[in-house]
């Protein structure tokens, strides 16, 4: 099974957002029993609900993100995941000083996608609209990196490479 792994700072909107969402295509799918995903943050409060915007913009799509619960990232974490998404450089310079040999398979969400720099900015705190947009954001990323997502899971036994 292929295990994607989310990053953002506090595990309570990017990261779950981005992990339910992926979710939402993994069941469309049809490839429930091929892939997984999980969030964490790289400085969460363990235990702490997704923002109340989080789970209203979820919510409005049909995603329940209510039993959503942060975690901290751990090594064990990035060790078990076949491919980690972060949501900004920053989280995948976080990664990469906790598991320095994961080099391979830590991308920021835009540059698995679309081959571009750039991060996906924190609404923390924000009104429901920015959250919106950034769940907005996040679906465009995914959807672009299915396709790739899906090529790793059914043909290569190798690396997940990002062009």
């Amino acid at each position: 099974m292929l295990r994607v792994l989310f990053i953002c700072t506090g595990n309570t909107c990017r990261s779950p957002m981005a992990e339910v969402l992926f979710r939402e295509l993994v069941q469309k799918g049809k490839r429930e029993n091929e892939i997984m995903s999980i969030s964490a943050g790289v400085a969460a409060w363990i235990d702490i609900p997704a923002s109340w915007q989080a789970l209203e913009v979820m919510k409005q799509q049909g995603i329940d993100l209510a039993k959503h619960r942060a975690r901290s990232l751990t090594p064990e974490l990035v060790h078990a995941a076949d491919l980690v998404l972060t949501m900004t450089e920053y989280h995948k310079d976080a990664v990469l000083a906790l598991v320095p040999e994961a080099t391979e398979k830590v991308y920021t969400i835009r540059e698995f996608a679309a081959g571009e720099a750039g991060d996906v900015v924190d609404p923390y705190g924000a009104s429901v609209e920015v959250y919106r947009e950034c769940a907005s954001e996040l679906s465009k990323y995914l959807t672009k990196s299915w396709d790739k997502i899906l090529k790793f899971t059914e043909v290569n036994e190798g690396k997940i490479t990002s062009t």
